[in-house]
């Protein structure tokens, strides 16, 4: 609905603890800050991470689509039959848009990585509030035209944060909600991408059980992964297979304001070479050849 995560925004990917695919989204989502000059901060991820990003494809589908726009954009004046100033309006703000939307179109190789090594700020969890006080000082230092990409891979993870702190209810919210408030303040910069296993709520007696409804109330998007193939429909072949469904719990300002747009196995996931692709997904209609020709014969006189 968005286009995209709107800035000052955080979305949670949620998964579960069997598979890794929101790796290669948390991936994907730092390298595209990198392609576009912006600040990526990782938090918690440890300075290897920086190194297994993956590289764009060449000649991919951003320089193909901004080629592109410029030639239908040549073709359209030429058909608009209006007066030549509001053309060129029209062709100039048409143009800004898809190529601006073309930026964020970039095709990725997962197999590959930048080259160089992206440079990437790391912060240490060592405490919640040295990760808000670090955030806060890297906003305030930075251009402010500059885009702010924050990812905090495997949220909560035990070998990352300290379960004996980093697991008190009161703790988690109200770091979230200290993150929260700082992209409210850096509304025009900053974007936060999390992802978390829902492997970590799951054990019984635990007490975490209650913890994945509050974060993903505090957080504005959620969107869950689900490892499980969609049936065989048949007809297709092996290349075009998913390997499960995304769902999508709360939107970005919309579900703020109200707006119960929830989305339930309406989208199936693969992952490949240029990484995660969601399409929309359905059962397919199957038609009867039989009868379907039974239908035309009686139809024909």
């Amino acid at each position: 609905m968005h286009g995209g995560q709107p800035l000052g925004t955080s979305l949670l990917v949620i998964e579960d603890a069997a598979t890794d695919f929101a790796s290669v989204i948390a991936r994907c989502y730092a390298s595209q800050g990198v392609a576009n000059s912006d600040v990526v901060v990782a938090v918690g991820a440890g300075a290897r991470w920086g190194v297994d990003l993956p590289a764009p494809v060449e000649g991919n589908k951003a320089d193909k689509t901004a080629i592109s726009v410029q030639s239908d954009l040549g073709r359209e004046a030429k058909d608009l039959k209006i007066a030549w100033r509001y053309r060129n309006a029209v062709s100039s703000v048409a143009h800004s848009q898809d190529s601006a939307d073309a930026l964020y179109c970039r095709t990725w190789n997962i197999t590959t990585r930048l080259l160089p090594p992206p440079v990437l700020q790391h912060i240490e969890p060592t405490s919640y509030s040295s990760i808000i006080s670090q955030l806060s000082t890297i906003a305030a230092s930075s251009n402010p035209q500059k885009i702010i990409r924050v990812v905090l891979p495997n949220f909560l993870s035990p070998t990352v944060y300290n379960p004996a702190t980093s697991f008190a209810p009161a703790e988690v919210l109200k770091f979230l909600m200290s993150l929260r408030a700082l992209l409210r303040v850096y509304q025009s910069q900053l974007s936060v991408l999390i992802t978390i296993s829902s492997g970590l709520f799951d054990e019984p007696g635990s007490g975490n059980s209650v913890l994945l409804p509050w974060i993903e109330n505090v957080v504005d998007g959620v969107i869950k992964i689900i490892p499980t193939p969609p049936p065989d429909t048949g007809g297709g072949d092996s290349a075009n297979k998913y390997q499960g469904f995304i769902d999508v719990l709360k939107v970005p300002i919309v579900s703020e304001r109200g707006g119960m747009f929830v989305r339930q196995m309406d989208y199936a996931f693969k992952v490949g070479r240029s990484g995660v692709k969601i399409e929309k997904w359905a059962i397919p209609v199957m038609i009867d050849e039989k009868t379907d020709e039974k239908k035309k014969d009686e139809l024909e006189f």
